[in-house]
């Protein structure tokens, strides 16, 4: 796991063609010893173990950069890696679970490993062997970047769920490239420039999805997609993406039999992914998902008489504390326990600007990174490496608003004519009855499962944010090419394409990797996902529970009272903090007459969220931290607005 940087670029006779008759700019050569530490200081929390570059100064000026978390094959992994005569040079970040595998493959073809076991040189002789088919042969989590000088070709690849980021900039004579927003922008003629519109979307969604960024000139390479730049042209393939669909005839697989498969293929997963030579944990908040890998992780070291190491993360507030079903889950797997406990609320907004300055790079809405990041530090002090259970709420089911979906589908009028005047009860109550009834006001799926996640809905993009274009939350979505079924499923597919990668994914890695922790995720092994995305949807949920799949599966595993718990998110108290501890802050930023939001919004907006907030009329503690990040982002990177 590390952080990589590059930039290439082009002579005159090999322009990088983007529009066709657009005249190139002037060439600014690369001004490499000065590029070279700030990406090293940008990229450092990201792989504290080692540091290494390549540079050309031929035809085209390269340099590739890489940050080095050691995780495996430490003597022999270090990058820049190359080929035997250094004609092919490679960047990596992410695991390659098969690469033993690959290497056996690959040697029988006649390619010379020189390193012992690194799976990053895999990379190097497969593209050699495959070319642009290199990514799909590849079970792992990764992004990378190979210069190929024999035909002045770079070529960039993420893998298949979005687990890695990886953003680029095209210029008509350049390309740069980073794991990291905040790097990007280092190299030389990346602008921090966005415009309106990707405003408004970050607003409604609280992230920016795939293939966007926050900034206009700055693309991120979408889960399941290769680029090559070669002679002057830009190339591309989707080399996969979450598929699956209720067809006719799929309802015939009993429960029996998907519970089989499901445990021998998770299994395999979890087998793949605890090959390390670096001490591994495991994240256990007490739910089923991580208690899951945890139990199979403990399973497969039981013969040995090892112990899994688990980690769990408790707060001083008891309302949002899971460590005592965490313990109870680790006494019955049997596992090395090790528990924290945190009082987060002091230097929260500090560790969000450290974080908005070296690892998000662009406005994040989900308060979730906060706990996240707490988490992973805890973590780092146990082992450099641990396993999660993120993905499956997207591939099982796990969602509430999954369950939203189907009841919509069924009784959309009814729900819309018994909300009108049943808005009343606790607050979280009225605020999940406000978004359904959002979701119920839209006939079409796409719609109702927009309006029920929006951070800022469409009609209140309209009254609040009058400066912003007006567009019909959804329509993005309905765009898609997603597969037929019900429409939860064609909602947790595109959870699995958007909310996943742009918000999930994000999230994890930019948190973990600020604290210099690799993570892996079982449940994103893509065999795992192809499997979920075959079963019929009577497997996935019903309108009383998700994860319906993974109760025979691993029921023998945990304890019953795991199957039985309510579904509790990792959260902190961000809505009390926004009412005492950060409220002088929040106005400070957000209400100051040099913010962001006092160009954007009308006058008085953001202090009536903020008085509502503070009255409990409304819960308005996602829109308050979308615009406290919002603030965060725009005082650092100081982005020119554009309209459009």
């Amino acid at each position: 796991m590390c952080g990589i940087a590059g930039i290439v670029q082009w002579s005159q006779s090999r322009t990088v063609r983007d529009q066709v008759g657009a005249p190139p700019p002037p060439l600014c050569l690369i001004e490499i010893d000065s590029l070279r530490p700030r990406l090293d200081e940008l990229l450092r929390h990201r792989g504290p173990d080692a540091t290494g570059t390549w540079t050309a100064n031929g035809p085209e000026q390269v340099l590739l950069l890489h940050r080095r978390l050691a995780v495996m094959d430490p003597a022999g992994g270090g990058q820049p890696m190359g080929n035997e005569d250094g004609n092919v040079q490679v960047v990596f970040n992410g695991e390659i679970y098969n690469h033993r595998e690959l290497r056996v493959s690959l040697e029988s073809r006649g390619h010379r490993f020189r390193s012992d076991h690194s799976d990053t040189e895999v990379l190097v002789h497969g593209w050699e062997e495959w070319s642009t088919a290199l990514p799909e042969k590849l079970l792992g989590m990764f992004s990378f970047a190979i210069w190929d000088s024999r035909n002045h070709a770079l070529f960039v690849a993420r893998d298949r769920m979005g687990q890695k980021p990886l953003f680029y900039s095209q210029l008509p004579r350049q390309v740069a490239f980073a794991s990291t927003l905040p790097a990007l922008l280092a190299c030389p003629g990346v602008m921090p420039q966005s415009s309106l519109a990707l405003i408004q979307t970050y607003l409604i969604y609280g992230y920016l999805p795939p293939a966007h960024s926050i900034y206009n000139a700055i693309r991120q390479v979408v889960p399941g997609q290769w680029l090559c730049w070669r002679e002057g042209c830009r190339e591309e393939g989707q080399y996969w993406q979450p598929a699956g669909g209720d067809e006719p005839g799929r309802g015939a697989i009993s429960g029996d039999d998907a519970a089989a498969r499901i445990r021998k293929q998770l299994q395999a997963a979890v087998a793949s992914q605890m090959e390390a030579d670096v001490p591994i944990a495991c994240f256990l908040s007490g739910g089923i998902d991580s208690g899951i890998v945890a139990a199979l992780m403990q399973e497969g070291l039981r013969s040995a008489g090892g112990k899994i190491k688990t980690i769990s993360v408790g707060f001083t507030d008891t309302s949002f504390n899971e460590s005592g079903y965490a313990r109870a889950l680790a006494a019955a797997i049997g596992s090395e326990h090790h528990e924290f406990q945190l009082a987060p609320s002091n230097g929260a907004l500090d560790t969000l600007a450290w974080l908005m300055n070296y690892s998000l790079g662009e406005p994040f809405a989900d308060s979730s990174i906060l706990p996240t990041y707490y988490a992973a530090n805890c973590a780092r002090m146990v082992a450099p490496c641990a396993i999660s259970g993120d993905g499956a709420d997207e591939l099982f089911g796990g969602y509430d608003r999954y369950r939203a979906m189907l009841l919509l589908s069924r009784y959309r009028r009814l729900i819309s004519t018994v909300l009108t005047g049943a808005l009343k009860g606790r607050l979280a109550r009225r605020e999940r009855l406000y978004r359904l009834q959002a979701g119920a006001a839209q006939r079409h799926w796409a719609g109702q499962y927009a309006n029920m996640l929006a951070v800022f809905s469409p009609a209140q993009i309209r009254d609040l944010f009058p400066a912003l274009p007006a567009r019909n939350a959804g329509l993005e979505w309905d765009r898609m090419d997603l597969p037929s079924g019900p429409t939860f499923r064609q909602a947790m597919r595109l959870d699995q394409r958007h909310y996943l990668p742009g918000d999930v994914l994000w999230k994890v890695d930019a948190a973990s990797m600020a604290c210099a922790l690799e993570v892996r995720s079982p449940f994103l092994d893509h065999r795992v996902v192809e499997l979920a995305n075959a079963l019929p949807g009577r497997l996935i949920l019903n309108a009383r529970r998700g994860k319906l799949a993974l109760r025979p599966a691993f029921g023998d595993l945990l304890p019953a009272p795991t199957f039985r718990r309510r579904k509790h998110g990792f959260a902190v108290p961000i809505g009390s903090w926004l009412k005492n501890e950060l409220k002088g802050p929040w106005q400070d930023l957000v209400c100051g007459g040099d913010s962001l939001t006092s160009q954007i919004a009308r006058p008085g907006a953001a202090e009536q969220l903020l008085a509502e907030h503070g009255a409990d009329l409304r819960d308005h503690t996602h829109r308050l931290f979308s615009l406290l990040m919002l603030e965060l982002w725009y005082r650092r990177f100081r982005p020119q607005i554009t309209a459009d």
